[in-house]
């Protein structure tokens, strides 16, 4: 841990990320030489053990016994649990250190903020903070089919999105350059370089361990060129000039019982997931669905004379997220295709997951609003990490985060510029908001270069859902980036493995 310069007493901040929603800061840093941290609750033992070895990084010893019993003097880290539920915090920094939350997860959040203000200028201040995010999910987004990101990267990454408040990975394991994930019922489907399925199960570990909800993410109909390149015989039918290799043929029960399959096969490793990305997106080009004729004449026989492709797709939507919820998973869908057939309606709690609204074609926000839709704000001109910075994307930067005032309820534009956005205080169907990674040239940076260059960007947007904005300016929000460095990367323990 890093010497405190003279003076820092006077110069201290709370240095973390997210910043609490409350700070009453007296004089003085806590900066023990060594600490007993004491789980009052034996539910939080855990939580005990991992901050007593985060603290031994940092060069500050600790107790061994986690749930506190007597027998050793010195400076104490209590942790305590009220059983109010949620990430909701306090802290209170004197000669000991009191966090009390009301969950695991909430105690997690809080010695977090030691860790940061510890790794930012060697103690914590003293005086008391208490906060809670104002939206329940802060994600993250890895598109790991288009480029091979190893298992223990992202078990690394996961350590990052944690450190910072990072609720939910989806996990994007299926697209039309690759299929990087183990399949036992469909080997033939798998690239070359791919995340093993033990692997996999220890990504999983990790993320129960870090209190990560794991969204696996396998897009269908569309992105799946990798995949029919081996089961051509599930493709959608190609009318001239229009392309439809990475099209399921959802006029088709054989190719609607293969995508289930597929699902199948990879939900075994996820046992603890309990949402699922079934994509829904670019599907056939839907500014010209009309002149798909295989879509156009199964939609007037099934759901009407005036029914469309659209109908087509939202039913198979509405039947892959049926299959899901059997399974335990609760469905989630983009946003482009939806919201657009005239006689099938969308299931009214799939989670739309509303990343642009690029095309004049497109539904807006209000749409979803009216509706009852859950919605997740993927926002893509602000939180779309595009490797290459293909299709006009521009890598994201904190500073036009900032620049944007960007809250969670604050959603791409439509055409034209035209704003939708969601005041605060925010309703429960805003569910939170997520960054992204997207490989569409996969060598374009190197994982190492993937994760430098989302730090800053991905803080920002943890900072601001968190706190609905931020109280922070952007210089602040910088100096306090660069202090609190990375986070220290003690290993997970397993939580439980699928068969």
């Amino acid at each position: 841990m890093s010497a405190i310069p003279d003076g820092a007493e006077k110069r201290a901040r709370w240095s973390a990320i997210p910043q609490p929603t409350t700070i009453e800061l007296a004089t003085g840093l806590w900066r023990p030489s060594s600490v007993r941290v004491v789980a009052e609750d034996p539910r939080l033992a855990r939580e005990a053990s991992r901050l007593a070895a985060e603290l031994d990084v940092l060069g500050i010893s600790s107790g061994d016994d986690p749930l506190g019993r007597p027998g050793r003097d010195g400076p104490v880290i209590r942790l305590q649990q009220d059983d109010s539920g949620g990430e909701s915090f306090e802290i209170e920094v004197g000669s000991d250190v009191e966090i009390s939350a009301g969950s695991a997860v909430g105690v997690f959040r809080a010695s977090r903020q030691l860790l940061h203000n510890l790794r930012a200028q060697g103690g914590v201040p003293r005086g008391r903070v208490s906060s809670a995010p104002v939206v329940r999910e802060r994600g993250f987004h890895l598109d790991a089919a288009r480029k091979h990101f190893p298992a223990a990267w992202i078990i690394d990454l996961l350590h990052a999105l944690a450190d910072v408040g990072i609720t939910t990975f989806q996990w994007h394991v299926s697209e039309n350059e690759g299929f990087r994930i183990g399949s036992e019922a469909f080997p033939e489907i798998v690239s070359a370089d791919h995340v093993t399925r033990a692997e996999a199960i220890e990504v999983a570990d990790a993320a129960a361990d870090l209190h990560i909800d794991l969204v696996p993410s396998l897009d269908m109909p569309g992105h799946l060129r990798h995949v029919l390149a081996a089961h051509p015989e599930h493709r959608l039918p190609a009318p001239g000039g229009l392309p439809t290799d990475h099209a399921l043929d959802v006029t088709s029960g054989e190719a609607v019982r293969f995508a289930r399959a597929l699902i199948d096969d990879v939900a075994v490793l996820f046992p603890r997931s309990t949402h699922w990305h079934l994509g829904g997106d670019e599907f056939v080009d839907f500014a010209r669905i009309d002149e798909y004729p295989a879509l156009a004449e199964a939609a007037r026989e099934r759901h009407g004379p005036g029914s469309t492709g659209f109908d087509l797709l939202t039913a198979f939507v509405n039947d892959i997220a049926g299959h899901l919820r059997a399974k335990g998973f609760a469905p989630r869908v983009w946003n482009d295709g939806m919201l657009r057939s005239e006689a099938v309606v969308l299931d009214p709690d799939l989670v739309l997951t509303w990343w642009t609204n690029w095309h004049a074609e497109m539904r807006p926000l209000d749409a979803a609003i009216e509706s009852g839709h859950p919605l997740v704000n993927f926002h893509d001109a602000l939180f779309y990490y595009v490797l290459g910075e293909k299709a006009g994307y521009t890598y994201p930067t904190s500073g036009r985060i900032w620049e944007a005032d960007w809250h969670p309820g604050l959603f791409p534009a439509l055409p034209g510029g035209f704003r939708q956005e969601i005041a605060p205080p925010f309703p429960p169907a805003l569910i939170g908001a997520s960054f992204s990674v997207w490989s569409d040239d996969a060598s374009a940076q190197s994982p190492d270069e993937v994760a430098t260059g989302i730090r800053g960007p991905l803080r920002a947007m943890a900072e601001r859902a968190w706190n609905g904005g931020s109280s922070l300016s952007h210089d602040e929000f910088r100096a306090i980036d660069t202090a609190i460095g990375q986070a220290t990367g003690v290993a997970t323990t397993p939580v439980r493995s699928a068969g």
